[in-house]
């Protein structure tokens, strides 16, 4: 039976929930049972199945105004528990939809762990997805309000739909995620500590040391086949900053100007440039050395002015330099090319000279790369929360289940049904006879009409959630 589901509604909003402060709409995009995920993961330790949505949402932007955010809501199949908040910051996007809220590959990631029992967000990041603009790549105050709002659109989720939350969250994240996840975790612990407790956090193989580190590595003249980072991170920190450079001429070399504006203009993503600089450079160079992108007259500047405005803005883009209360595991491994160990490693010293009680670099597996690193690292952070989690029993709702006839015409139905003169607004869900939920909507009170023609036939339950009551029936689809 196809996972997906359109239910198109006269007189309301098309396959969206809106409600609250942040939360602006959940589209259900999909479930996976139990039995699913551990036939995908080959893991016999899922706890439940989850349901999937892209989120939409409100935060702020680089200005400090309202803006709008997608990311991906990942919500375990059981609500007869409660359950800890998880963050899952993505990794480095080849394109503007190559993020979790449009199922990309890493979206596994964060279904994954939904599955060991955690209510998951994963954000898409400003300038990807649905928010427009430049992607402010690697900037450490964005990664971490956009999480915090997608947190707090998730409760207000949660509350309107008997979904229990404890008072646990945990954070992890890959690659860039990994610099987000950081940053996340600080801002939870330094700011906002009495709205937050973090439980435990597990950073995957980040560039936690902008400044230092990465810089190094992409200044220092040596070969690294990942130009891309470079100019990303200037496009990014320009606008941010506004003052990394006057003109993307006075910064890169002719040759490469052309790829660098069409990137800067969002009219190619991360990866096509990433692949076009590399050809160039072979052309050019002979080899794929980052620094030789840049004009002599730039690059002099930067490696010579410690207060340029490119190191000042790496160096407040670190994220290791502070002392976590929470419990800190920063899964890495040591062949990993693309963003180098010592991240992780000076990240354990740093917090640990700084007084963090519980912090641990790990090398996951010491021969993987950048890729080969991911699913060990994921098992060591599912690992690490697991024997942290807290699953309690969630409350009795003190909603009335009230199972009745709704008034569905026709039922049987094809292609469509109506539902006339309903006393309430509420969400509605249908959900086939193994409890695998099809679709989800809203209703308003008084007339609506469902499409049907995405379902296949056989019977269903429809289930309306309303304020204070539960409305429940069956429709028969021919």
């Amino acid at each position: 039976m196809k996972k997906i589901y359109t239910i198109l509604l006269a007189l309301i909003l098309f396959g969206q929930y809106a409600i609250g402060q942040h939360l602006v709409s959940a589209e259900y995009k999909g479930s996976k049972t139990q039995s699913d995920l551990i036939f995908q993961f080959f893991n016999p330790d899922f706890k439940n199945g989850v349901d999937y949505y892209k989120v939409v949402y409100e935060t702020k932007d680089l200005d400090g105004q309202a803006t709008q955010v997608s990311g991906l809501m990942v919500i375990p199949d059981n609500l007869d528990k409660k359950y800890p908040l998880a963050c899952y910051q993505h990794g480095t996007s080849s394109s503007d939809d190559d993020v979790p809220s449009r199922l990309n590959q890493e979206s596994n990631l964060p279904i994954a762990l939904g599955g060991m029992g955690y209510v998951v967000v994963a954000p898409d990041y400003l300038g990807l997805g649905d928010s427009p603009g430049v992607h402010p790549y690697v900037h450490a105050a964005s990664e971490a309000w956009v999480a915090v709002d997608f947190f707090r659109a998730a409760k207000e989720y949660a509350a309107d739909n008997d979904v229990f939350l404890n008072e646990q969250v945990f954070v992890t994240g890959y690659s860039q995620g990994g610099h987000s996840a950081m940053a996340l975790h600080r801002m939870l612990e330094q700011e906002l500590s009495d709205e937050f407790q973090v439980a435990a956090a597990a950073p995957m193989s980040g560039p936690y040391s902008v400044s230092g580190v990465m810089n190094d590595l992409i200044t220092s003249g040596e070969v690294y086949g990942f130009p891309g980072y470079l100019i990303n991170t200037f496009i990014s920190y320009q606008e941010v900053y506004g003052n990394i450079y006057g003109s993307i001429e006075e910064a890169f070399k002719a040759s490469y100007v052309p790829v660098i504006q069409q990137f800067a203009n969002d009219e190619i993503g991360l990866g096509e440039m990433n692949s076009a600089l590399i050809g160039l450079l072979n052309a050019n160079e002979n080899a794929v050395v980052p620094l030789k992108l840049l004009t002599d007259g730039f690059a002099n500047a930067i490696l010579s002015q410690p207060d340029h405005p490119a190191n000042v803005a790496t160096a407040a883009n670190d994220t290791y330099e502070w002392a976590p209360n929470a419990p800190t595991r920063l899964y890495y491994c040591m062949a990993d090319e693309q963003v180098p160990f010592e991240n992780s490693t000076l990240a354990e010293t740093t917090m640990s000279d700084l007084g963090t009680a519980d912090v641990q670099a790990i090398d996951v597996n010491s021969n993987a790369g950048h890729a080969g690193c991911v699913l060990p690292a994921v098992l060591k952070v599912i690992d690490f929360f697991n024997g942290i989690q807290v699953l309690e029993d969630a409350p009795v709702s003190t909603r009335k289940v009230i199972a009745s006839a709704l008034g569905l015409y026709p039922n049987p139905a094809t292609d469509q049904v109506f539902l006339k003169n309903f006393p309430a607004d509420g969400e509605l869900r249908l959900f086939d006879m193994n409890g695998k939920m099809k679709m989800a909507t809203t209703i308003q009170k008084g007339d609506n009409q469902l499409f049907l023609n995405e379902l296949n036939k056989g019977m269903y339950i429809i289930e309306i959630i309303g304020t204070d009551k539960i409305w429940t029936d069956k429709l028969m689809v021919d």
